[in-house]
């Protein structure tokens, strides 16, 4: 894996890992009755969508057929229009950045049991409207390098290290880990879309410019 390759994969890999509201969520599992076993299967199973997600951008660089010289044309069209959806939703966020109402679905989370908390994560990967372009794009950059499963696992320890890092944080650190985890929790809440809309509008401008100069 090149420098040139970590240069462009970081930055995607920082913009998952700065998901406020998955961060918050994960903070919620922690809280709840079964946090153990509850904060394990949410982990987990972010690790396996988000190796999925990355591996169906993969394929769809590879089916979009790429040559020696470069990516194809297919999928640099696809990461750019990846990064100009990533520009209006930071936008968005960024319009509404004074709005600090906490989600609905926050409220609920404390008492969910290990399965639903592992279908949680599908909205960190397929159905958040940030992460699901992200992973994709970056599946698709991935094939492109000359180390894709080296490439892949960078992704991955770096996407999810808030994630990991907080679960054993937690589990370890007892009751002071708890405060701070709570402290976290409402700062992120607090800063959401207006953390989105940075992140967003940053990862896209990365993405738009990757793929228009792939093109160019």
């Amino acid at each position: 894996m090149s420098g040139s390759d970590i240069a462009v994969l970081l930055p995607m890999a920082i913009g998952f890992a700065l998901s406020p509201a998955a961060i918050v969520e994960l903070i919620l599992v922690l809280f709840s009755r079964r946090r153990v076993v509850n904060s394990i299967a949410f982990v987990v199973a972010l690790l396996v969508l988000t190796t999925a997600a990355l591996l169906l951008g993969s394929l769809g660089s590879n089916a979009s057929g790429s040559s020696d010289s470069g990516p194809s044309t297919v999928s640099s069209i696809v990461v750019a229009v990846f990064g100009l959806l990533l520009l209006v939703m930071g936008v968005v966020n960024w319009r509404n950045r004074a709005d600090t109402s906490e989600p609905p679905v926050f409220q609920t989370i404390a008492g969910m049991g290990p399965a639903a908390v592992a279908f949680l994560s599908l909205g960190v990967t397929f159905i958040n409207p940030k992460n699901l372009p992200l992973l994709l794009s970056a599946g698709s950059v991935i094939a492109q390098t000359d180390a894709p499963l080296m490439a892949g696992a960078f992704f991955l320890v770096v996407g999810t290290l808030p994630y990991t890092g907080a679960m054993l944080y937690s589990l370890l650190g007892g009751e002071p880990a708890q405060r701070r985890l709570d402290a976290v929790r409402a700062w992120l809440i607090a800063r959401n879309r207006l953390i989105m809309g940075v992140l967003c509008t940053l990862l896209g401008l990365v993405l738009l410019a990757k793929g228009l100069t792939a093109l160019l």
